[in-house]
């Protein structure tokens, strides 16, 4: 279902939530931030837990604002799974059923469709104090979708896992959004989580969201300076404009950088900052524009490619310098295409 967020407002003393939103049916969408910045706030307002203090909430095309969550048909997975402890895993699956008033023979029949869907056959009489926190998380992602919501919420299921586990967990998520094309609202602070899992992605800072677009939007053409250092690894040089025209030409200390012009509102002499990601930059070979000399302070090794840090004439660059590895000496070039750069003002 379509989901529209409309002049959402929520003031908590000097803490103010302001959003404007629309999410289409079958939308997997992040909200990504750090603690604190209103990611659970807005899911807990679109659940109904939480009132706006102005604003409104349409949910394919029908006014939910004063409409209370038992009612709305948006289901949530809270972050400590919220299991009913004296519950089988079959009443936990079947409470939401059970609630609407289901058949006793249509409440088993869903249980048993959902336990075989997250890979749970046989658990059905298990209780929730047996379980591992990967099953726990299956069976409430399993209860969470049983009355078929038109709207799942998801607030960091995956915040107690370990590493290895988590892979199979965002797999189970993905498959069941999927299966059900659910509208999905994920929220995390994890940058990788938000990237691999998301069609689109909503940065927030402070109560606002910085900026809406896909993974991709995001990581390599982010529309503020704020997301483009959350998100990622960031090469961050500050100059002052010296010509505009099919490029912008910014003087970056005792470097003269290139920047293709996307229509940036600057002229001569304004100071602007440069953004640009370790995996843009590329050895040179002397043909390329923007070609940064420098030396390798140091390298980090993560396997399949090694991070550098280059020290050049206009400050450090980040360099991913991938096997088969090219950076041997101490001495290097860097270059870094025009249209990979962004200009902030």
């Amino acid at each position: 279902m379509k989901l529209i967020l409309e002049n959402i407002k929520k003031n908590y003393g000097t803490f103010t939530l302001n959003a404007d939103l629309e999410l289409n049916q079958g939308e997997f969408h992040t909200f990504l931030g750090p603690s604190g910045c209103g990611k659970t706030t807005l899911l807990r307002i679109i659940a109904g837990f939480t009132a706006p203090d102005s604003g409104r909430i349409y949910l394919d095309g029908k006014d939910i604002t004063e409409v209370p969550p038992e009612k709305r048909n948006i289901s949530i997975v809270f972050q400590d799974y919220a299991l009913f402890p004296n519950m089988t895993v079959a009443k936990n699956i079947g409470y939401g059923p059970e609630t609407r008033h289901w058949s006793k023979e249509r409440i088993k029949a869903r249980t048993e469709e959902l336990l075989e869907a997250v890979e749970l056959p046989g658990y059905g009489n298990r209780k929730p104090d047996t379980l591992s926190g990967g099953e726990k998380q299956r069976v409430a992602l399993a209860r969470a979708i049983a009355v078929n919501p038109e709207l799942l919420l998801l607030d960091e299921p995956l915040s107690a896992a370990d590493e290895k586990l988590k892979g199979a967990l965002k797999a189970q998520i993905v498959e069941t959004h999927r299966k059900n094309n659910l509208t999905t609202i994920y929220v995390t602070h994890d940058q990788e989580e938000a990237m691999t899992l998301s069609d689109r992605i909503s940065v927030f800072r402070r109560g606002n969201i910085e900026c809406t677009g896909t993974p991709q939007e995001i990581y390599f053409k982010p529309k503020t300076l704020y997301a483009a250092q959350f998100v990622g690894q960031s090469n961050i040089l500050k100059g002052t404009v010296k010509s505009i025209g099919e490029m912008v030409e910014v003087q970056c200390q005792n470097q003269m950088i290139r920047v293709k012009n996307c229509s940036y509102k600057c002229v001569p002499g304004d100071e602007v900052t440069l953004f640009f990601r370790p995996e843009c930059c590329t050895i040179a070979t002397g043909n390329e524009e923007n070609i940064l000399k420098g030396q390798v302070e140091s390298r980090t090794f993560y396997g399949s490619r090694y991070t550098c840090t280059v020290e050049t004439s206009c400050g450090k660059i980040k360099v991913y310098d991938t096997y088969p590895f090219q950076i041997q000496d101490s001495d290097c070039q860097i270059a870094v295409k025009p249209e990979n750069i962004i200009l902030f003002q």
